[in-house]
């Protein structure tokens, strides 16, 4: 599965997955309805008062449906977390900051559903979502950093798209993702014990390679509206499984070669790019073994010198120097590495 870095207990979850508790009654049930007082009083504040500009940029727009999209995931799963952690054997306190979370993530919901109503755009409505079916305190907050560090990426790549078009959203959009650090920041701490600073910068990914990260946790034909995006064969890392993987050492991974497309050609040359904090993308080179068929392992050596949280894809080229550009030249994954 594409959160394959987690730990195994997570690997095997994610191999076979179920609904959570239903988080309906947190979340709102339809799209633009006010939050209510209770939502609004755990989450610390409501919609910004703060004028939009006149007018955005078509591709802003797409920009914003694409967030509410992956924001409507990322509300019920902290919503159901939120429901379900005190039976999972979790104090008070972190009930209490998950609780708030849930509810932060509701009001980012409400904020991007407002601003696409305000311009005539459609508002995505949340889909039907499965998350792993023998889920435990310490895996819930394990699959949270992951899925927090996930939305800051995508988040960092709407400012990157919007700072030349529609600087005016900017503020806005700043304001989410430094709450969506803080997130990250405790689950760090709370399911790795770790620093809950390990970068001085944190890393972008694609809209596209969020999607792909987000998808197997949405029910196929349940989604009203779905962001049209090119699919990746899954990369799966088969070891090591630890916490961390550290840098400079080997990575083993796996990808079924029948769901690459294009189709590998004889002798083609593989690499996995790394992309972690404001870098230029790193590539080790990658042998697949000749005339590889089905699910085939390899090893990929670990740049040295990332730190924090990095994504791994593998690609036919070595040139692409950013995640937009080794999107567009992407043939599986990404994966999420924890390196430290």
């Amino acid at each position: 599965m594409l959160f394959s870095t987690l730990p195994l207990s997570i690997i095997a979850l994610l191999s076979a997955t179920t609904s959570l508790t239903s988080a309906r009654s947190i979340i709102k049930a339809r799209t633009n309805e006010p939050l209510s007082a209770g939502v609004i009083n755990v989450a610390g504040g409501d919609i910004p008062t703060a004028g939009l500009p006149p007018t955005i940029s078509p591709g802003a727009i797409n920009d914003f449906m694409v967030a509410n999209f992956l924001e409507n995931l990322e509300a019920f799963f902290f919503a159901s977390g939120a429901q379900n952690l005190s039976s999972w054997g979790a104090s008070a306190g972190d009930v209490g900051i998950v609780e708030r979370v849930a509810a932060q993530e509701q009001v980012h919901v409400a904020t991007i559903e407002a601003l696409l109503t305000n311009f005539k755009a459609q508002v995505v409505t949340p889909c039907q979502y499965t998350f792993p079916s023998s889920v435990s305190k310490d895996t819930f907050l394990s699959l949270a950093q992951i899925i927090t560090s996930v939305g800051i990426g995508a988040v960092i790549d709407v400012l990157s798209g919007i700072s030349a078009t529609d600087p005016a959203l900017i503020p806005s959009v700043s304001s989410i993702v430094t709450v969506e650090s803080r997130h990250d920041a405790y689950f760090r701490v709370e399911a790795l014990g770790a620093v809950p600073n390990p970068t001085p910068f944190d890393t972008r990914i694609s809209g596209i390679w969020a999607l792909n990260l987000a998808s197997p946790f949405v029910v196929p034909g349940s989604c009203a509206w779905q962001p049209e995006f090119p699919t990746f064969a899954p990369l799966t890392i088969l070891s090591p499984l630890t916490k961390f993987t550290g840098s400079g050492g080997d990575l083993t991974l796996s990808v079924d070669v029948t769901k690459i497309s294009p189709p590998l050609a004889p002798g083609q040359k593989l690499w996995i790019g790394w992309v972690n904090q404001a870098n230029n993308v790193v590539y080790e080179e990658v042998d697949l073994g000749a005339g590889a068929s089905g699910v085939v392992q390899f090893t990929s050596t670990i740049p040295d010198g990332l730190n924090g949280i990095a994504f791994a894809a593998l690609t036919g080229q070595n040139t692409a120097l950013d995640v937009t550009a080794l999107t567009a030249a992407t043939l599986a994954g990404p994966v999420p590495v924890q390196i430290s």
